[in-house]
C-alpha cells in the first residue's frame, strides 16, 4: 500500500489511511477515538514480532495518538493521518496515565527507534519543559535482525567523583 499524501512534502506511511469516517467532522478538541487501526503488514512484520517488553504496547499507544481528517468527495472519502510527523511522547504522561516507569519507557522507545517504527523529529529535554517529538516511520519494512535503524543521542552526564581530572 502506498502512503497518503498530506502536503507536497509530507506523506503518511502505509497503515495510516483507513476507509470511511462514519462519525464525520474534524478531529479538534474532541474525545479520543474509540480505537485505532494497525495494518496487518505491520503486526506480521519481522520487526514487530522482534519487539519485546513494553515496546509493542507503546507502539499501539503511539498509533492511538494519530489524528485523522477526511479527504475526498462524499462516498469516496478516506481518512488521512494529519499528525504522523508530529507526535508528542512525554514520560510524565505515560507514567501518570498508564503507570509506566521512565526506564521502561526509554527501553521501549529505543526498540521502536532501532526497528524503524518511529524516528526523532525533536529530542526534547526533561528540565527545559521541552517535549520530545517523534514521527511515524516505515523503515520497519527494511529492518533485518541485527540492524539498528536509528538510535537516540546519548547525553554524557558527569556526576560527582566521575569527572575526569584536568
Amino acid at each position: 500500500m502506498v502512503g497518503a499524501v498530506i502536503s507536497e512534502k509530507i506523506t503518511c506511511p502505509p497503515g495510516h489511511v483507513t476507509g470511511h469516517n462514519k462519525s464525520g467532522g474534524e478531529m479538534g478538541k474532541r474525545k479520543l477515538p474509540a480505537g485505532t487501526w494497525i495494518e496487518r503488514e505491520m503486526f506480521e512484520s519481522k520487526a514487530y514480532l522482534a519487539l519485546t517488553g513494553f515496546a509493542p504496547q507503546l507502539l499501539t499507544l503511539i498509533l492511538a495518538k494519530r489524528q485523522f481528517e477526511n479527504h475526498g468527495r462524499q462516498g469516496k472519502q478516506q481518512r488521512v493521518c494529519i499528525n504522523c510527523d508530529n507526535l508528542n511522547i512525554t514520560y510524565s504522561e505515560f507514567k501518570n496515565r498508564y503507570g509506566i516507569s521512565q526506564p521502561k519507557m526509554t527501553r521501549a522507545i529505543d526498540q521502536l527507534l532501532a526497528k524503524g517504527f518511529i524516528s526523532i523529529v525533536h529530542p526534547g529535554g526533561a528540565y527545559r519543559k521541552d517535549k520530545a517529538v517523534f514521527a511515524l516511520s516505515t523503515n520497519w519494512v527494511i529492518w533485518q535482525i541485527g540492524t539498528v535503524l536509528e538510535s537516540r543521542e546519548r547525553e554524557n552526564i558527569e556526576r560527582g567523583f566521575c569527572k575526569p581530572k584536568k
